[in-house]
């Protein structure tokens, strides 16, 4: 149990997608909850309420309900009755079985969207990335990762499939943010990844472009363990 969860509240980076308006109380909530599965403050199986979560974090009951129901909807926690929110146990297998449904989500994306995508956005985007890979450099706030994955979730033309994809995207994204940079040169070998499945869509081969998208993501399951478990010490 961590000794004041007001440490939780603290912002250090930009926002996730996933978290719609930027400093909302909702995104307080949503962050400082996800902070503390990541970084263990919480015992499995912690319960807070609504009250507590009102006070701790410093926003009205409103954007703690709608926190809490973004929350359950991916499994970080339940609400039961009159007792509020119980904190679900997040570690390494938790982590592994969020991309493992990414990957469902998105491989199944990529095969879609392969005759819907414009090429001149492939390119510009491709030389964006190539220029990460080659210089050895950062895709700051993982920009140009985020614009990749979001533009083949839209043009898979599945509204409700986009969605999820958008959601447990921005679930990433934010613990890419708590978690910091802990392996060296990630940026570089995912720009390697992205560029292999720009490199199969651009060609028109959806197949190719979707085995390279599940192999990025198991990828990156494996590197986001090893940041947890860095940051875990």
């Amino acid at each position: 149990m961590p000794t004041s969860l007001r440490d939780l509240t603290r912002p250090t980076v930009t926002r996730p997608t996933a978290v719609p308006n930027a400093n909302s109380g909702k995104e307080t909530v949503f962050r400082g909850l996800v902070a503390g599965l990541v970084k263990e403050r919480w015992q499995d199986g912690a319960r807070l309420t609504e009250a507590e979560a009102v006070k701790c974090f410093g926003v009205s009951r409103t954007p703690v309900r709608e926190a809490f129901l973004e929350l359950q909807g991916i499994g970080l926690i339940e609400l039961r009755r009159n007792c509020g929110a119980i904190l679900n146990p997040f570690g390494p297998r938790e982590l592994c079985d969020i991309y493992a449904v990414r990957s469902l989500l998105e491989v199944a994306a990529t095969r879609l969207a392969s005759p819907n995508l414009n090429q001149k956005h492939l390119e510009s985007l491709a030389t964006e990335i190539r220029l990460i890979r080659d210089s050895r450099g950062i895709d700051p706030d993982w920009k140009y990762d985020q614009e990749l994955h979001r533009t083949i979730a839209v043009a898979s033309g599945n509204q409700r499939l986009a969605g999820e994809i958008e959601r447990y995207g921005g679930l990433i994204q934010t613990i890419r943010e708590i978690v910091g940079e802990q392996a060296v040169d990630i940026h570089t070998q995912s720009a390697e990844e992205h560029l292999a499945i720009l490199d199969a869509l651009l060609e028109g081969d959806s197949q190719a472009a979707a085995e390279a998208m599940r192999r990025h993501l198991e990828q990156a399951s494996q590197s986001g363990v090893h940041a947890m478990n860095q940051l875990r010490g």
